[in-house]
C-alpha cells in the first residue's frame, strides 16, 4: 500500500484493520464501505439521543458508563476510518451521518408526533 500525502481515492485502503479490504477485492472493499456506512449512521443516531442522568444507584450507574462507552468507541471507530483520508470513505461516512440523521428524525416525527399548531383565530372587528 503507498502512502499517500493527502485525500486520495482508491480501493487499496486499510480500514479499521490491518489488511483488511486492501488486496480482498472489490467485494470486500464495498462490504467495508457498508460497515463504515452503518457505524456512522448509528453514531449519528447516538448523538441526537439525549444522555440521561443517572440514578446514584451502583447498577443504574454501571449501565449509564457502558452506555457511554460504546456511544465512545463507535464515535472513534467512525473517526479512524475518516482518518484514511480516502474521498471515498468521506463521502461514506457523511451519507451515513445524513442517513442516520433522516431515519431518526422521520421516526421522532411519524411515531410521536408534537401538538398540531392551530392557526390563531381571525377576530374582524367593525
Amino acid at each position: 500500500m503507498a502512502e499517500h500525502s493527502g485525500f486520495w481515492f482508491g480501493a487499496d485502503v486499510e480500514i479499521l484493520f490491518s489488511g483488511w479490504p486492501l488486496g480482498h477485492g472489490h467485494f470486500q472493499f464495498y462490504l467495508a464501505l457498508l460497515l463504515v456506512f452503518m457505524l456512522s449512521m448509528v453514531a449519528q443516531m447516538y448523538a441526537m439521543t439525549p444522555m440521561s442522568t443517572p440514578k446514584i444507584v451502583p447498577k443504574s450507574l454501571i449501565n449509564h458508563a457502558a452506555l457511554h462507552g460504546l456511544r465512545t468507541l463507535i464515535a472513534y471507530l467512525v473517526l479512524l476510518c475518516v482518518i484514511t483520508f480516502n474521498v471515498g470513505v468521506i463521502i461514506t461516512v457523511l451519507l451515513g451521518h445524513v442517513a442516520g440523521y433522516l431515519a431518526l428524525t422521520l421516526y421522532i416525527k411519524y411515531y410521536y408526533p408534537g401538538p398540531v399548531a392551530t392557526p390563531p383565530a381571525d377576530d374582524a372587528k367593525a
